[in-house]
Order: C-alpha cells, then sequence, then structure tokens
C-alpha cells in the first residue's frame, strides 16, 4: 500500500471536501466568465443593422463547457447566467427571450454532439446552436407581437445565428486546441 494514500479517515474528508470546493470554484469561474462576457457585449454594442444582433460572446463558455462538462452542467450554468444577466441588465421579456433561445439551442447542439456520436464538428455543432438560438428568440417575439408583423425577420435572424454560431464555434475550436478539454 501506498503510505501517502492512506493516511486515515481525516485525509480522505480533507480530499472530498477540496474535491468538492474545486467544482463549486470551478461553476463559479465559468458562471463569471459567462456573465463578465455577456455584460461586456451589452456594454459596447457592435453597430449591426437590426435590432436584437449580437454575436453572443457568453456562448463561448457554454460551447466549450458542453463538450467538456455535458449537457445538464451546461444547461444548469447558462440558466444561472440568464437570471443573473436579466435581474442585473434585462426584463422579464429579456428572461424570456434568453430562455427560450438558450434552451432550444443547447438541447439541439447537445442532440448533435450526442447522437450522432460526435459526427459533427464543434463548428458545425456550434453554428447550428446559434441558429437555434435565434429562432427561438424569433419564435417568442413572434408570439408577444404577432406572427404576421415579424415573418420578414425571420431570414435576417436565421443568417444573424448563422454568422454568430459560425464565429463562436471557430473560437471554440481555437479555444480548445489551447486547452485541456
Amino acid at each position: 500500500r501506498d503510505p501517502e494514500m492512506s493516511r486515515g479517515l481525516g485525509d480522505v474528508y480533507k480530499r472530498q471536501h477540496m474535491n468538492r470546493s474545486k467544482k463549486i470554484a470551478e461553476y463559479a469561474l465559468y458562471t463569471a466568465l459567462a456573465f463578465l462576457f455577456g455584460y461586456l457585449e451589452n456594454l459596447f454594442p457592435l453597430p449591426l443593422p437590426f435590432p436584437g444582433m449580437k454575436i453572443g460572446f457568453a456562448n463561448l463558455i457554454f460551447v466549450l463547457i458542453l463538450y467538456k462538462k455535458g449537457f445538464r452542467y451546461t444547461l444548469s450554468l447558462s440558466l444561472l447566467r440568464i437570471v443573473l444577466s436579466a435581474f442585473t441588465f434585462g426584463s422579464l421579456f429579456s428572461l424570456l427571450y434568453s430562455l427560450v433561445g438558450s434552451v432550444l439551442s443547447l438541447m439541439l447542439m447537445a442532440g448533435l454532439k450526442t447522437m450522432t456520436n460526435n459526427r459533427f464538428s464543434m463548428l458545425s455543432v456550434s453554428t447550428a446552436g446559434g441558429i437555434a438560438h435565434c429562432m427561438g428568440q424569433w419564435l417568442v417575439a413572434s408570439l408577444v407581437v404577432g406572427f404576421d408583423s415579424l415573418r420578414w425577420y425571420a431570414p435576417i435572424l436565421y443568417f444573424s445565428g448563422l454568422i454568430s454560431g459560425f464565429f463562436i464555434g471557430f473560437l471554440a475550436m481555437q479555444c480548445a486546441k489551447r486547452t485541456a478539454l
């Protein structure tokens, strides 16, 4: 037996406690990063031609975490960030738009990643997630203001989701290459 590994129950408790503390700190770090990326994006909006269009830099964290920790972990992280952002900067409507877009996006990305045995690249998964996110938000807006008044906006948001999802997927792939994922 290794004398380092058999020190007694007190050391076992310390290792378990440290492991739990590490997990909590890691979760808090991911939440803070996603919150910060979203805050900076709201603070310095890009001059895009249509309202509601964003790159979605916070989604970079979620794509990476989806590949590292899985769907449930990423979903809980995303929901926490959405609630924190809505209470800090947004409104009930921004909470609703974000919730539907994020949940739809994460469900599609997780499905593409797991059900296809990782046949799709991180770039493809992120692109599909970007499109799903924008279309989920469009669906909520259509239900709020009426489908006919926003029908013309669907192709614009589709294209916006495609571009932003592709960009975030490209950044995620670069980060994954350079970090232990």
